[in-house]
């Protein structure tokens, strides 16, 4: 791609767009970025910007080498907003590659996600408005019906929420608001639920939605209650499906992170999803023709246990647009080393070579060398053998 390809105006959109949403576009570096640089990015990293980077002849594979060029090659955004009128200069000095790259995640016209910094207690008040203006209990309280009620039909039932409980670690250190998902109105009938995930999934959850990766190669966790997507009204729950993971080292949210979705569910789709599987089991076993969703609810009403033996405070998910990305919560493990002032302008200027060679100093997201992990597991095993054997040896 080259540098004419991005023109003046592209490039006004993109530093309005950096300038409206600077957190944001920080959240889909960092996530883009981890998700190029993780083992399992073969099947993880979608979207791709084929357009930009088309597989190398004779071969379907993904440019991942260019691809972690390109993103090598992006110094941080505050750097990028450099001020003083000289943003268009700035980009204008980035690698073709890596500007196209930019202009492609964060202006892509037909999956342009927007993100925005907020306090935790806005999100709290927002999240309270969202159900329905319901009076906003201490710790663990719950606002609405229970999950499993299936509510007056007349859309007077606020949204379920258990109110989550803060404390220590489980508190998140960024609060990022999706705005189109605010854009839309609250569910007839929803749920508040939390997605625990690891940031390496963000990139293509951020883009596609939650999909059900139940007995593919996405899974990560068990499926207990069959395939689906797993989500829980219990924060703490969710929570601890968070993982640390190393990213991008020059996100301002820090080089090791969790990340957790807050989300909101539609509870009428859920319950005709169960309805259908009820209808279709209940004709299976019996020979009959399936029978609608609606009357294996009962006329609409709640077909009992979403799940038989899912716990109260789980939902299990078959449809991704029952399922809709609110807030996206960070928590920080490791700070960002990298910290800009005054002199970011002059910075942005080398950033081509400095990040790059930053970045190869701390290596492809400081991954552990599992050959050496391999190594030193195989010494231990041998000297097990070994101590094994010479204690079952008959002593004279």
């Amino acid at each position: 791609m080259s540098q004419a390809a991005v023109d003046s105006q592209t490039l006004q959109e993109l530093i309005a767009e950096l300038r409206a949403y600077p957190d944001g576009s920080d959240l889909l570096l960092t996530a883009f970025y981890t998700a190029a640089y993780h083992y399992r990015r073969s099947t993880i990293c979608t979207p791709f910007p084929n357009e930009l980077l088309p597989p190398a002849p004779d071969t379907k594979d993904k440019d991942f080498p260019a691809l972690q060029r390109a993103l090598a090659s992006i110094p941080p955004v505050q750097a990028l907003l450099a001020g003083g009128g000289q943003e268009e200069a700035v980009l204008r000095r980035l690698p073709p590659t890596a500007l196209g790259v930019l202009t492609w995640l964060l202006l892509h016209p037909a999956r342009r996600r927007r993100f925005g910094l907020v306090s935790l207690g806005e999100m709290l008040r927002q999240l309270r408005q969202r159900a329905g203006g319901g009076r906003l209990g201490g710790g663990g309280g719950v606002i609405g019906a229970a999950v499993g009620e299936g509510g007056d039909g007349a859309g007077g039932v606020p949204m379920v929420w258990q109110v989550p409980a803060f404390a220590g670690h489980n508190t998140p250190t960024f609060v990022l608001r999706a705005h189109d998902g605010h854009a839309q109105e609250p569910f007839a009938h929803g749920a508040v639920a939390y997605h625990g995930t690891h940031l390496e999934n963000l990139h293509s959850i951020l883009h596609t939605g939650l999909q059900s990766g139940s007995g593919t190669r996405l899974q990560r966790t068990g499926a207990n209650f069959g395939s689906g997507i797993y989500l829980s009204t219990n924060y703490d729950t969710a929570f601890s499906f968070c993982q640390p993971c190393p990213s991008w080292p020059l996100s301002r949210f820090g080089t090791k992170l969790r990340v957790l979705l807050v989300c909101e569910v539609d509870l009428d789709l859920v319950r005709q999803e169960r309805g259908a599987e009820a209808a279709a089991a209940a004709a299976a076993s019996s020979g009959a023709a399936p029978q609608g969703a609606d009357g294996a609810a009962g006329g609409g009403g709640d077909p009992g246990p979403l799940v038989p033996g899912l716990p109260d405070t789980y939902l299990l998910v078959q449809r991704s647009d029952a399922v809709r990305v609110l807030f996206v919560a960070i928590y920080t493990d490791a700070a960002a080393a990298l910290q800009l002032h005054g002199g970011a302008a002059a910075a942005a200027a080398g950033a081509g070579a400095g990040v790059g060679a930053r970045r190869r100093a701390a290596g492809p997201l400081a991954r552990v060398n599992w050959c050496t992990v391999m190594v030193v597991l195989y010494a231990g095993f041998l000297v097990g053998k070994a101590l094994l054997a010479a204690l079952k040896q008959h002593r004279y």
